[in-house]
């Protein structure tokens, strides 16, 4: 998720790389889309919310009740189980120029980042805000999912990058970009607890 309190030996253009501007009010693009759907199961792109160094794209999954796929686990353990077998929830982003991104770490061009940035799970849900740095050139953006244990192929959307290009224009800046501060965390204080508790034991 995004962090807004960074150690002094993280240098500005990360942090600006890892997510959204917080000094941005941000253009919204209206495009949404079904980019899958099963008798159980459905993904969609909800829209899009244009930064001056990049894009956010908002997904949901929605699965029915009665289905079987989640039955004795939420959707989000489903979708972020790794290990050997385990689930996944891929999601990735192709650009014009042919530079690509994703939810799997180490694939990718090193010099496009595509984060998860905000979410939210239950049951049957998921809610979740993916950033894409930096802006994608004019042209076609694809964007990639990919669910085997909810029945998704793999599935491509095109998004006009061409839109989002001209959207940042419109970005409306609220004052000039400042790295935020940074506090040593304090130390949590010991737990008080009678001495002849077995968790006051060294």
């Amino acid at each position: 998720m995004h962090q807004t309190n960074w150690p002094p030996d993280v240098s500005d253009d990360e942090i600006r790389r890892m997510g959204p501007p917080e000094n941005e009010i941000p253009v919204a693009l209206q495009r949404n889309v079904v980019m899958a759907r099963t008798d159980d199961v459905g993904l969609a792109l909800l829209g899009l919310r244009v930064h001056s160094t990049g894009v956010l794209f908002d997904l949901i999954v929605r699965v029915r009740p009665s289905s079987s796929l989640v039955r004795g686990r939420g959707l989000g353990e489903l979708t972020w189980e790794y290990g050997p077998g385990g689930a996944r929830f891929l999601v990735g982003v192709e650009l014009a120029d042919g530079r690509r991104a994703s939810s799997v770490p180490g694939v990718g061009s090193e010099d496009v980042s595509f984060d998860l940035v905000a979410g939210s799970s239950a049951d049957l849900t998921i809610d979740q805000s993916w950033w894409l740095h930096p802006l994608p050139p004019e042209g076609s953006l694809h964007l990639v999912v990919r669910c085997p244990d909810l029945g998704i192929p793999e599935t491509v959307t095109e998004v006009d990058a061409t839109a989002i290009r001209q959207a940042a224009g419109r970005v409306v800046e609220l004052w000039p970009w400042e790295r935020p501060g940074w506090e040593e965390p304090e130390a949590a204080a010991p737990a008080d607890l009678p001495g002849d508790s077995w968790f006051a034991r060294r």
